[in-house]
């Protein structure tokens, strides 16, 4: 889960605290508010109750309109008037006071108080309006604004951590151009920076590798093309033809060498197409420094059926190369049979197990081998730029390598 999934769930839970808080208070209020009505309307009944049995008749009207405006009620003698009241009102309270049927109504936002006696019948209008709580609501609404203020700053505090990692990705993909500067003056910008002045740091260590990389293969190019031209004035022609043939292995290597470097620095452009498994076997057979006599007695190419795949000829062919070299390098007999399925390139050597994971020996400069233990690093990083997997089995004292190819990339 996200950091803003985890501070929308923390300001949703906030907000329903507050709203339960004001919930609570304005029902607190509510039934105080129907407690004070209730016990106001009770003593008018009661006044009514004992003016009707101890007034004279002819004080009646004077004193009971006097003791109705000083308590904030008016009489309805409308008798359509009432009917109306009494039959689309809401009972908010009913009760029996003393011989009288006591009923408090409601229509709309007026409260009426409504009293039914053997004697008398009478039907009162409160003229209080009903007390709204806009105090309590206006907190409730402020403390809403101040949570939603409150979150909207946070989450544009936290933009910027969204776009370092979104910038980090492109780094991973090896995108090293970005830039993540930033002018704030939060714990985020610190890490941007840091992140920034590492990254610069690094793009200056690889271009110095590369700077580095392509001297060395400059200059060994230069030696390559002089004994090239030296070899066309020896007389012994088989000799020569010889010679010809190591300075195009030379040549193969730093081209070989130039697409590593452009592989480990992410920068190699994928030259995807379909192509027949047997065809790139066939090309790492041709980057091997073996002449084709060794090449027959060394490795045995098996087609059990044909696979065609899309992916990068010449990048798979050099991992190819280097799992032959490896193979035929570390078998006692200098051997490796190559099995060619619809779903898989298989490779075979006999040969003492793996004392570790594959993953040990994939790592650089490991001290596994005879080699530089650069092997398996360059072959598994080849395998992750074409998405195959590399598996590693030990089966009948052999050491068996499959490239699985999935079905995404078949033919």
């Amino acid at each position: 889960m996200s950091i803003y999934y985890k501070i929308r769930i923390i300001f949703l839970v906030s907000a329903l605290f507050v709203s339960a808080f004001f919930g609570a208070s304005f029902y607190i209020k509510r039934v105080g508010h129907l407690q004070d009505i209730q016990k106001r309307y009770v003593q008018t009944s009661f006044f009514i109750h004992k003016y009707f049995r101890q007034s004279r008749r002819d004080d009646k009207d004077m004193d009971l309109s006097l003791f109705l405006k000083e308590s904030g009620f008016r009489q309805l003698s409308d008798p359509e008037e009432v009917g109306n009241i009494l039959k689309g009102s809401k009972v908010i309270m009913q009760r029996r006071v003393l011989r009288s049927k006591f009923k408090i109504l409601r229509v709309k936002n007026r409260l009426y108080l409504f009293l039914r006696n053997p004697h008398f019948k009478i039907l009162l209008e409160d003229e209080q309006p009903v007390k709204i709580p806009w105090q309590l609501m206006g907190w409730y609404l402020l403390s809403l604004l101040f949570l939603l203020g409150l979150y909207l700053w946070l989450t544009k505090s936290l933009r910027p951590l969204n776009t370092l990692q979104k910038q980090m990705h492109k780094v991973a993909e090896g995108d090293l151009s970005i830039s993540t500067l930033s002018r704030n003056h939060d714990e985020i910008a610190d890490v941007a920076n840091a992140f920034d002045a590492a990254l610069r740091k690094l793009e200056s260590l690889i271009s110095s590798r590369q700077l580095f990389l392509r001297m060395i293969m400059h200059e060994l190019k230069t030696p390559i093309g002089k004994g090239k031209l030296l070899n066309t004035f020896l007389e012994d022609e088989q000799l020569a033809l010889s010679y010809d043939a190591v300075f195009e292995r030379l040549e193969l290597l730093i081209d070989e060498f130039s697409k590593i470097e452009q592989m480990l620095s992410s920068s190699y452009a994928l030259k995807e197409g379909y192509y027949n498994a047997r065809d790139i076997i066939d090309q790492a057979l041709e980057l091997m420094i073996m002449d084709e006599e060794q090449i027959e007695e060394q490795v045995t190419v098996i087609e059990k059926e044909p696979l065609v795949m899309h992916t990068d000829f010449e990048l798979l062919a050099l991992a190819l190369k280097n799992l032959i070299d490896n193979a035929v390098k570390y078998a006692p007999d200098h051997k490796v049979v190559i099995t060619i399925t619809k779903e898989r390139i298989i490779l075979a050597n006999k040969g003492l197990r793996f004392t570790e994971s594959l993953d040990a020996y994939a790592k650089p400069f490991n001290t596994k081998g005879h080699g530089l233990g650069l092997g398996l690093y360059i072959i598994q990083n080849i395998m992750e730029i074409l998405k195959l997997d590399l598996d590693y089995m030990y089966s009948n004292a052999e050491n068996v390598f499959t490239i699985n190819v999935p079905g995404r990339m078949r033919v």
